[in-house]
Parts: structure tokens; sequence; C-alpha cells
């Protein structure tokens, strides 16, 4: 059996199967997380002027609601749009394969999966039977590849899996959903070059433009229009552009692994700002500081403190410094969203002890990872003393776990133009999503204008 059918077969199965209580507890504190990353997303009223503006080049009177326009859209626009959203934030979670090969965001999905249950009118327990089916395959494809080694972006893969995901939710039969995973390959993959050189804000938008395509894939296949045979396995298949690992079903995803963050920035990044956050206030004034020496794994180094990770030039640049990070830490003490952007990020001070950092491989580090990602900070000061500290991981790592009060204060956070008990009426429509018969009122607060 061809990978490509394999893979619809699991995803009609995994979709239609009964979730179990743990599993339905994990995905819904995933769900938790991710709302509150939509919803921090919505500070960003320069990009939701970006989507109105984007939208009104061609309004419908009748369509899907994107995010924080008050306006609907085609279900393409809001597709794409509100995908953005969800990762916009750069409060996302992680899964890391335990065989070291890919790395994906699976929640991600989330603002994909709401936006569909809205447009097609799936009840609670269908997002949450959607949202077990996303988990299980961002896993799934980041313990099969790794498409960053090759320069391809890490969401490459995103554009099949997101196919089976709106697949399911137009209730595709397991022969449509090798065809549409047929005609996404053949709509082609996402390069890394978003993620090198100078970092654009496309890099919040990779994961939304495979969502795109593989609505269309799925449409497509719907409609009966073939995609060309052994998208994985044939002679010019994906598989021979991607590093791979022998099967594809050789893991099954622990969705208890994922990683979440607490702040708006890159995941590599999230460990440095933990021990940056130790270091502050020991330090005192950010102007006595002479240099800052940072230790940390080869893929964080890699992915984290290239040679235009010193001079970022928007947020997205910034959320996906090292240097940035760590410096924005130290000048103020803390952390929050808008301080990745103007004017903030124009800051002499920041700016100088930017130029301070120097990041390098620590092998021992490297050695560790991913079952641990860790880094130590020795910051000296003028005066030539030094104060130093490390972690092996960031708070939100499974081995340092983020309560269930600590997520829904997360939700609450970022929830900030929240009415009235909206916030606790959200988290306790979360809580409850399989008696949900429609998502209405969970999703009817995104949809106010924001700008």
């Amino acid at each position: 059996m061809l990978i490509e059918e394999k893979l619809s077969q699991f995803a009609v199965d995994t979709f239609k199967a009964q979730v179990d209580t743990d599993t339905a507890h994990i995905l819904k504190r995933n769900i938790l997380d991710s709302y509150a990353g939509i919803c921090g997303s919505l500070y960003d009223t320069e990009m939701v002027g970006k989507f109105d503006r984007m939208i009104d080049i061609a309004p419908v009177t009748s369509g899907v609601d994107v995010w924080g326009t008050g306006k609907t859209g085609t279900h393409a626009d809001a597709i794409f749009l509100n995908a953005i959203l969800g990762r916009r934030s750069d409060l996302l979670n992680t899964y890391f394969s335990p065989n070291n090969m890919g790395v994906a965001h699976p929640s991600d999905n989330v603002s994909l999966i709401l936006s569909l249950a809205d447009w097609l009118g799936k009840s609670g327990r269908d997002v949450l039977g959607l949202t077990h089916l996303a988990y299980m395959l961002a896993g799934l494809f980041s313990d099969y590849y790794f498409p960053e080694s090759v320069e391809y972006d890490h969401d490459a893969a995103a554009i099949f899996y997101t196919t089976l995901i709106i697949g399911c939710a137009l209730d595709l039969e397991p022969e449509q959903l090798t065809n549409a995973q047929r005609i996404a390959g053949g709509l082609g993959l996402d390069t890394n070059q978003s993620a090198r050189d100078r970092v654009t804000d496309w890099k919040h938008c990779t994961y939304a433009s495979c969502a795109l395509r593989g609505l269309f894939a799925a449409k497509m296949a719907k409609a009966g229009i073939e995609g060309p045979y052994e998208i994985y396995q044939g002679t010019a298949g994906v598989n021979r552009f991607f590093p791979h690992s022998e099967k594809m079903f050789d893991l099954t995803p622990d969705l208890g692994s994922v990683v979440f963050k607490r702040w708006p920035a890159l995941v590599f990044c999230q460990t440095p700002i933990d021990v940056a956050l130790e270091l502050a206030p020991k330090i005192g004034d950010p102007a006595s500081i002479e240099k800052i020496d940072v230790g940390t794994y080869e893929m964080c180094v890699n992915i984290a403190a290239g040679e235009t990770a010193w001079k970022p030039d928007s947020r997205a640049g910034r959320t996906h410094s090292l240097p940035y990070c760590v410096a924005a830490v130290l000048a103020k003490g803390s952390i929050a969203y808008q301080d990745f952007d103007p004017p903030y990020s124009g800051d002499p001070t920041l700016n100088d002890l930017m130029a301070k950092v120097t990041v390098a491989e620590d092998a021992s580090m490297t050695a560790a990872f991913p079952a641990k990602s860790a880094c130590s900070i020795t910051v000296t000061r003028a005066d030539g003393t030094k104060e130093t500290a490390s972690r092996d991981c960031p708070r939100g790592d499974p081995a340092d776990p983020l309560s269930d009060a600590e997520i829904e204060d997360k939700l609450r956070t970022y929830f900030f133009f929240a009415k009235d008990d909206e916030a606790s009426n959200v988290i306790d429509r979360i809580t409850r999503l399989e008696e949900l018969p429609d998502i209405n009122d969970l999703v009817s607060p995104l949809k106010r204008r924001r700008i």
C-alpha cells in the first residue's frame, strides 16, 4: 500500500475514533493555549489592517469571518488569514521528533480547525476529533521528514497534512483523500528562504500558505480532479527531496511531549529568555554590562543566531533572534508582546546590549538535544565581575510543564479585548468542547473588528 493510501485510512480512522479522557485533556490544554496565541496576534492592528485591505480587493456578501476585521471573506481568504493569526504572536507550541528528525508547530492547526468548523457548522466533538488528527499528523510527518536540512521550510510537509485535515472536515472518502495528497504535492513545497538571510513577516505565513493550498487540493479532489500518482514514493516524489526515516509509521507521536511557550518568540529562544530573566535582577543597571556570552545547542545557534540575528528589521526577525531576545530581557528585566515592535525595538540601550551578545555552541548541550534544550548565559560587567545562570529546558517543556491554571492565565493575559466574562466563558466551552453542538460562541469574540 502506498504512503498516501495509508495516510488516508489513518486520517479517517483517527478522525472518527473516540478520543479517550487523557488525550482529550491534552488536546484541550493545547486548544486553550492556541486560543491565547490567536488573541495575542490581534494586538497587531497593522497586520489586521492588511487583512482588511486584502478582503476589500474582492469583497463577498456571504463568506467566512476573517478574525479581527469584522468582515467576511472568501473561504480561501479566511483559511489563509486566520491561520496567520494562529502563528503571528509566536506563542504557538512545538513538537520535536524523538528520533531527532523534524519539528512542527501542531497548534498552527487550531486556527485552521476553528475556521473550518465555523464555516462548515461542525460540533465541538468534531473540533476535538480534527485537533486529534492534526496533532497526530504533525507528529508523524515530523518523525519522518527533516525538510530544513536541505533548505525546505519546516512547514513544507504541512501541505500534506493540512490537506488531510481539510479533507476530513469536508467528508472526503479515503480514495479522495489519497488523490487530495497527490494534488497537494503538485502544488509545490515551501523553501526555507523565509527563515534565511533577512527574515520578513512571511515567516509567520508559511503554515497558512500550506493550509490555503491544502484547501484547494481537497476541493479539487472532491470534484474529481486527478493528481500525480505516487506523490511520496514515485521517481520524483517528495521522498526524493526530503531526508526521511525508513518508515512513516515507526513512531506513535506522544502528544504529551509538546512544548508550550510562555514568551512570544521562537521556541529556540524560550530557554535563553528564561535564563536572562533569572539574571536580570542580579545585574541591575544594564549600562554596567561589558559582554554577554551565551552557550547553547547547535540547532539553536543555527536557527536563532545567524549573522542577520544581530540586525533584525521585522517583528518576525526579532522574535527569531536570540541576541535580540536576551538583550531585550536584560535591558528592562521583562519581556512582552510589544517589545518586539517599535518604538521599543529601536531603543538605543537595547541595541547597544545586542551588540555585546556572543553565541557559541556547547557540545554537551548539542548532545543532549532534543531531550534537553539547554542554555547558559554569563554576563560580565565593566568592572570584571560576572553573573551566570543556566537551564536545561524552558518553563512549558514537559520536564517543567505549565499547569492547567497557568495555561488559563495565559489565555486571560492575551485575551486583552475580552468583554465581561468572555475569557471565563471561552475556557469553560473549551473544557466542555465535546458537549458543544456548534462553536459559534467560542469564535464570536475573534470576529470583532480590532482596527
